[in-house]
C-alpha cells in the first residue's frame, strides 16, 4: 500500500469522525468547529488530487467566509446551547427517514449502475485546413464537391469546421481555372479532432490528415508538435542552441521529422524563451532553416497545443525560403484548474449549484427559526413592568442599614403628633 493510500485513509477517517461529532454535539459552536475540520480535510483531499485551486477555495470560501457567517448567526441569536426540547417533534424521525432514503438511493445507484464506466459522448468530428502547397497558388477548398472556402493563399489556415461522421473527399481546386489540383478521401469519426494539411512542391501537392493532441497538458505548460511540410524530402529537427558563446549546450528537442510526418508532442513550460530555438536540417546544425526568434508569434502559454508547420514559401523572385507557422488550439484544461472548474460549474453543474444555493438559504432560515426565542405577550409584559418584586419589607432593609429595628415602639423613631380636636364648634 502506497503513502497516498494511507494519507487518504487517515484524512478520510478524520473527516468522517468530525462529521459525526458535528451531528452529535449539543453545542452549536462546537458543531461549527467540527464542520470547519471536515472542510479542511476535504481541502487536503483536493490537494492529493492535484487540484490546488479547489483546495484554496475550500479553505478560503467554505472553511473561512461561510463558517464565519455561521458562527456569527449562532452567537447573534444566542443558540450556543441546544437546551430544552425542540418545538418540532417530528423533525428527528423525519430527518432519520430522509437520511435512510438518501443512503438507500445512493447505495442502489452505486450497486446497480456502472458509474466508473460512464464517459461523455464523443462530439462531432472537427478538422481545420492548412494550405502549405508551395506551387499550388491561390486555391479553393472543396469538401465532397461543395466549396467551403475560397481564395486560400500559401500559409492560410481555416479554423475548426464541424462535420457529421462519415467519409468526405477533400480537394484543392485552382481558384482561376477551377481545376482540381489534389483530392483525397478522408474518413471522419465522432470525437476526431485534426488538421488537414496540403504540402509539397510542383504541380502535384499531397494531402495528409494529422490528429491534434488536445488532451490536458502538464501543469503550467503547453504542448508543441512539429510537422514537416517542406517541398523537398529533407528531415528536420527542432533544437535549442542555448548560449551563443557555448557551442556545447545545444539541445535537440525534436529529432528527424520526415517530410509529410508529424513529431510526437513535446511539453514546454509556459513562458519559455524560444529566441534560441531553431528548425534545422537533421544532422546538420549549420543549416538553420528558420529561427523562432519572433516573440509575438512564437509564445508558449499554459493549456495550449501548438502545431508548428515547417513549409517552403516561394518568393516573388522565384527563390524559396523555409517558413514556420504555429497553429494554436486550446487544450483541455487541467483537472481542478480555474478554467476546468469554471467550465463545469457554468455548464454541466449550473442547475445543481443553484439547487445547493437554495438549500443553503433554507438551512440558514431554518437555523434562525429554531434558535429564535418567543417574546412574552403584551399583557404579561405590562404586568411584569407594573409589579415590582420585593424580596423583603423596606423596614427590614433600613433596619439592616442602621443596625436596629425602626418599626416597633420605643425605638426612638420620630412619630407623628396626635391630632388636636378643634373645639370651635362647642
Amino acid at each position: 500500500m502506497t503513502t497516498e493510500f494511507w494519507l487518504f485513509l487517515i484524512v478520510g477517517s478524520i473527516a468522517v469522525v468530525s462529521a459525526i461529532m458535528m451531528l452529535l454535539s449539543e453545542n452549536a459552536v462546537h458543531s461549527a468547529l467540527f464542520l470547519i475540520l471536515v472542510m479542511a480535510c476535504i481541502a487536503f483531499l483536493f490537494l492529493m488530487l492535484n487540484a490546488p485551486f479547489l483546495a484554496m477555495v475550500q479553505i478560503v470560501v467554505y472553511a473561512g467566509a461561510i463558517m464565519v457567517l455561521f458562527l456569527f448567526v449562532i452567537m447573534l441569536l444566542g443558540g450556543e446551547k441546544l437546551g430544552g426540547g425542540t418545538p418540532f417533534r417530528w423533525m428527528t424521525p423525519g430527518a432519520m427517514i430522509l437520511s435512510l432514503l438518501f443512503l438507500a438511493a445512493v447505495g442502489l445507484a452505486l450497486g446497480s449502475g456502472p458509474i466508473s464506466e460512464f464517459a461523455a459522448a464523443p462530439g462531432s468530428p472537427q478538422v481545420r485546413v492548412a494550405h502549405f502547397a508551395t506551387d499550388a497558388g491561390v486555391v479553393d477548398l472543396s469538401v465532397s464537391g461543395v466549396v467551403v472556402e475560397e481564395d486560400l493563399s500559401y500559409g492560410d489556415t481555416i479554423g475548426y469546421l464541424s462535420f457529421p461522421e462519415g467519409t468526405y473527399e477533400i480537394a484543392l481546386v485552382d481558384a482561376e481555372t477551377e481545376t482540381p489540383l489534389v483530392a483525397q478521401s478522408v474518413t471522419l469519426e465522432d470525437g476526431f479532432v485534426g488538421t488537414i494539411i496540403a504540402y509539397g512542391g510542383g504541380e502535384q501537392p499531397a494531402i495528409v490528415t494529422v490528429p491534434d493532441n488536445l488532451s490536458a497538458t502538464a501543469e503550467r505548460s503547453g504542448r508543441i508538435t512539429l510537422f514537416n511540410a517542406l517541398s523537398t524530402e529533407i528531415p528536420v529537427s527542432l533544437v535549442d542552441f542555448g548560449n551563443e558563446f557555448d557551442e556545447t549546450d545545444t539541445q535537440v528537442l525534436v529529432a528527424d521529422v520526415a517530410q509529410g510526418q508529424a513529431s510526437d508532442a513535446y511539453d514546454v513550460a509556459e513562458g519559455t524563451d524560444l529566441r534560441t530555438w531553431a528548425v534545422i536540417e537533421s544532422g546538420n546544425e549549420s543549416n538553420v532553416l528558420a529561427r523562432l526568434s519572433n516573440e509575438e508569434v512564437f509564445d508558449i502559454e499554459r493549456e495550449e497545443s501548438t502545431l508548428m508547420l515547417v513549409g517552403t514559401q516561394r518568393l516573388f523572385d522565384g527563390s524559396t525560403r523555409a517558413l514556420v507557422v504555429p497553429l494554436v488550439a486550446a487544450a483541455l484544461p487541467t483537472f481542478g484548474s480555474p478554467v476546468d472548474v469554471g467550465q463545469l460549474l457554468f455548464s454541466r453543474y449550473m442547475l445543481p449549484m443553484q439547487a445547493v444555493a437554495v438549500l443553503l438559504l433554507v438551512a440558514m432560515v431554518g437555523a434562525i427559526v429554531l434558535t429564535h426565542k418567543r417574546s412574552p405577550s403584551a399583557a404579561l409584559a405590562r404586568a411584569q413592568l407594573g409589579r415590582r418584586r420585593v424580596s423583603r419589607p423596606l423596614t427590614s432593609v433600613i433596619a439592616a442599614q442602621v443596625g436596629h429595628d425602626i418599626s416597633g415602639p420605643g425605638t426612638g423613631a420620630a412619630e407623628l403628633p396626635e391630632p388636636v380636636e378643634d373645639g370651635a364648634g362647642d
